[in-house]
């Protein structure tokens, strides 16, 4: 119906065209708007057809006829008549004509333009539409012509790097090289070509990463997210023996990868939790976590291969060169032939799940610490808790107590003399008491720490107080991690630590701080043996305090700290007559204060130094340390302590491998450069780690010291991302960088993640000779060896086997040689005496095994270069034989020796006769 009527209208309409004389109606008069829609609207629609009426009556009765006699007619009378015969309201009108649907259409235009009508705004949504349309139409055809203007771009930049027919480099590179020398050209040529290289490298490395993830996931059949480690390896060597003498030459001799591809890998856990995490300590155990700002690397397992592991092994086994379907043929094979006892998968499955409940157990106990630790001491007193837990069951436990306490002081005697409890030492008393316990050992550590929870009240300041002292703590801890090892930045931040705490906890007081630390007196030794040298101080102490030397015959209470390992808090050092004061200027009347005195003590408690605070600046009344305050000095000079003895092992793993460096460079030539970085945890939101270049040595062997800040971040070296590969799996990571071949292979500490790692570029060679690899394997094994001994210093529990007492930065040198020399013993041990009577039978024998002869000796008396003992082949041989004869009778007399001159005395006093 409604079709046919608009039908109907278009061909009233083509029939009888709109008449647009009432377009003078239309005007953008914005005065007299309102009475022109009011009249086109409302009045001239019924008011045109009644005049229409009135002309044609007018004509029919002829009224305007001049020659004729005027009928009776009242225009007027008429048209009311009209209009009210055809009221809007009442009347259905006829079909408008031409005039009035023109005057309908004006009408509307007119209504668009009155202000808060519903045209109107119709109008402007509609025109707003419009605008909208055509310029989104515009944008898509902007970029459309972008996206024709760039293909068009991309193909002419693809001929340009085309040779066209005359064999003409073409005139966009061109441009760019035309002044360069032959050689420089040919460098661009094979800089590009390298590069196209990388790529397609990159894209194919993606692809193989992919496909050996599958194969992971296809193999762990238990998905506990580990494979057998070496069931992969006898697979690999079994692969690898299998393959012909071409493709061998590719793969990564598998038997030599068990060495380099072995890893610290830095464990991946599930997230799991235990079911006896107490609702009270929640809050703590959060704030430990958010303490902890580096991402989770993996960390080694001599047994077990996670994932990124497992896919950076075959990587590694299968270089850079493999084609894709002998890559396939490995995955078959191994998907075929790796199989899992049942045993083995609940085995597995049993040590992440064990794994994961000690990690757990772990941060509970350290959060339970935290909240008797009120003022971040950072130690309990040994006898407060042991005093708790004798009320623990209503003392029915004492016997297990008691032994207990005995296996403590056995595994912790500084602890257990000190009377003082380290975090690791309290978290090691409470398991050594769980496991005198009958039943569950989860479920009694469970109840201890109830019990223990419940035993001590803290206020909702004293929570807050201590929260905020521990980040001043970690900020300590994390100024050592990121410093490069450098202590500039652990000493501003303990400054900073007091004076915030002084400020905030203290009554806003002003103080003076400062560190001694010990030292050999070797400038006047009539005044003492040992003296005290003021390392650091803050900044308006300078000029008094810094590098001065405090002797043990002048004044002052510090050698009484550092003899009685306790504070001594002077309150009023105007009183007590025994304060040495560096500031001679400062007037008698104003030496007013307090002075805070505490011992510097390593893991052992051990005193290595002191840290005095004083508020003789402060001249307000409340200037005495509360005890409170002492408390919490005390434990920024724990956490000092940690941050010293942290910078220590880094300078002394810097050290160690300046000297393995040396070693190595004469004896692999091929290497181009070796960089050196630290691992220091990122200040980032992704919680990732950041490398610090510390040391690079170039192909002569010179190296440089980075002294100032160079640090790398994975979002912003894609190109150095193998080193962070090295360090996320802990696993050697071989590669190829613009040509260049480069191995990555981490340093790891003592709880086998990655904390440092060599970057050796070989340059264009693909591999080292046999015996280069085996010099680099060697090093790099001495060199491990080396960085585990260092970083057992700071350990609480582990004691080094180092026979020198204080390690300094010359003595971490002369450690590498001597596990170098450790190593030679031990070669030594492994000749039997049929080997040596072969060696023995030579009349004249090779050169090399001559010269190895002459080298042994030379280690044992250096004074014997070019004599006759060892250049005669008869004389050198007699003396090899005493020697090795001595060496298998007193198989102990080298383990404790440092560097080549102590083993001939120590020769001697066995009753050597050279």
């Amino acid at each position: 119906m409604i079709q046919a009527q608009k039908a109907e209208e278009e061909k009233v309409k083509k029939r009888e065209p709109c008449d647009w004389l009432c377009k003078e109606w239309f005007s953008d008069e914005k005065e007299s708007l309102d009475t022109r829609t009011y009249l086109l609207d409302k009045l001239l629609p019924t008011l045109i057809p009644g005049v229409e009426k009135l002309l044609m009556q007018v004509e029919r009765k002829n009224v305007l006829v001049p020659d004729k006699e005027p009928t009776k007619f009242d225009p007027i009378t008429f048209l009311g008549e009209y209009l009210m015969r055809h009221n809007p309201q009442y009347d259905i009108s006829t079909k408008p004509g031409p005039y009035l649907r023109g005057m309908k259409m004006v009408t509307e235009e007119l209504k668009t333009e009155m202000a808060d009508t519903a045209p109107e705004r119709l109008a402007r949504m509609k025109a707003e539409a419009k605008t909208k349309r055509k310029e989104r139409e515009q944008v898509e055809n902007m970029k459309s012509e972008q996206k024709e203007m760039r293909k068009e771009a991309l193909a002419i930049q693809f001929k340009e790097w085309t040779v066209d027919i005359s064999g003409r480099i073409p005139v966009y590179v061109h441009s760019y090289t035309e002044n360069f020398s032959s050689d420089m050209f040919q460098e661009i040529l094979k800089h590009l070509r390298q590069c196209a290289l990388d790529f397609q490298k990159a894209i194919r490395c993606d692809m193989w990463r992919q496909m050996f993830t599958d194969l992971f996931l296809d193999c762990d059949y238990g998905k506990v997210g580990l494979l057998d480690r070496q069931k992969i390896l006898a697979l690999l060597e079994e692969f690898y023996d299998r393959s012909p003498m071409s493709a061998k030459r590719r793969f990564c001799n598998p038997r030599q990868c068990k060495y380099m591809g072995c890893s610290n890998c830095s464990i991946w856990l599930p997230a799991t939790h235990c079911a006896f995490c107490l609702s009270d300590l929640r809050p703590i155990m959060a704030d430990i976590q958010n303490r902890c700002t580096s991402r989770v690397r993996s960390a080694f397992d001599e047994h077990c291969l996670n994932l990124p592991q497992f896919v950076q092994l075959l990587e590694t086994f299968v270089g850079q060169d493999i084609p894709l379907p002998t890559v396939k043929s490995l995955i078959e094979f191994i998907k075929e032939e790796y199989k899992q006892t049942e045993e083995s998968k609940i085995e597995q499955l049993e040590k992440v799940r064990r794994t994961s409940r000690l990690a757990h157990r772990k941060l509970l106990l350290e959060a339970l610490f935290e909240k008797w630790d009120k003022n971040a001491s950072g130690f309990l007193d040994l006898k407060e808790v042991d005093a708790v837990l004798s009320t623990f069951k209503e003392g029915m436990e004492k016997e297990a107590l008691r032994k207990a306490k005995s296996h403590f002081s056995s595994r912790y005697p500084q602890s257990s003399r000190v009377e003082k409890l380290s975090p690791e030492a309290f978290q090691t008393f409470l398991e050594l008491l769980a496991s005198e316990f009958t039943g569950n050992e989860d479920e009694v550590i469970a109840n201890i720490v109830e019990f223990l929870t419940m035993s001590v009240e803290r206020s909702w300041m004293e929570c807050l107080q201590s929260l905020t002292r521990r980040k001043w703590l970690h900020n300590i801890q994390q100024a050592a991690e990121t410093s490069g090892a450098s202590m500039e930045p652990v000493y501003k931040a303990v400054f900073k630590a007091l004076s915030q705490d002084a400020e905030a906890h203290g009554d806003n007081k002003k103080i003076s701080a400062y560190i001694a630390l010990l030292e050999e007196n070797q400038l006047s030794p009539e005044r003492g043996q040992i003296l005290l040298h003021y390392v650091a101080c803050t900044t308006d102490d300078a000029p008094y305090v810094l590098n001065q030397i405090l002797y043990k015959d002048m004044k002052g209470v510090s050698f009484a700290a550092v003899e009685e390992g306790k504070p001594i808090h002077v309150p009023r050092v105007q009183l007590h007559g025994n304060i040495h004061f560096w500031n001679y200027d400062r007037p008698v009347e104003e030496r007013r204060g307090s002075l805070l005195v505490l011992p510097l003590q390593d893991a052992h408690w051990n005193v290595f130094g002191i840290l005095g605070i004083d508020t003789l600046r402060d001249q307000s009344e409340k200037t005495i340390f509360l005890t409170h305050e002492i408390s919490f000095c005390q434990g920024v000079s724990l956490a000092f302590s940690k941050a010293y003895h942290h910078v220590c092992a880094l300078e002394n793993v810097l050290q160690m491998t300046l000297t393995a460096l040396d070693w190595l460079y004469p004896r692999v030539s091929s290497i181009h450069a070796v960089t050196t970085y630290l691992v220091e945890p990122g200040k980032d939101q992704t919680c990732d780690y950041a490398l610090r270049k510390m040391i690079t040595t170039d192909n002569t062997g010179q190296k440089e010291i980075h002294t100032s800040a160079v640090l790398f971040l994975r979002k912003e070296n894609l190109l150095r991302d193998y080193l962070f590969k090295c360090i996320d799996t802990s696993e050697v990571v071989c590669t190829s960088v613009c040509g260049e071949y480069h191995i990555a292979v981490p340093l790891r500490d003592l709880s086998r993640q990655a904390f440092a790692l060599f970057d050796i570029s070989i340059g264009y060679h693909q591999k080292l000779s046999p015996h280069e690899y085996k010099d680099l394997q060697k090093m790099l094994k001495m060199a491990q060896a080396a960085c585990c001994e260092i970083l057992k210093i700071p350990s609480e529990e582990t004691k080094p086997t180092y026979v020198l007492e204080h390690m300094n930065s010359r003595h971490a040198g002369i450690l590498f040689h001597r596990f170098m020399l450790q190593d030679l013993r031990e070669c030594v041990q492994k000749l039997s005496a049929e080997s040596f009577a072969e060696i023995k039978g030579y009349e004249e024998p090779p050169a090399l095994i001559h010269n190895i002869v002459k080298a042994v000796l030379l280690l044992f008396n250096p004074n014997w270069k070019g004599s006759e003992k060892i250049e005669s082949w008869s004389q050198c041989i007699q003396v090899s034989l005493f020697f090795f004869l001595l060496l298998r009778r007193y198989s102990g007399i080298c383990q404790g020796s440092i560097g080549s001159e102590i083993i001939p005395c120590t020769l001697h006093k066995r009753g050597c006769p050279v």
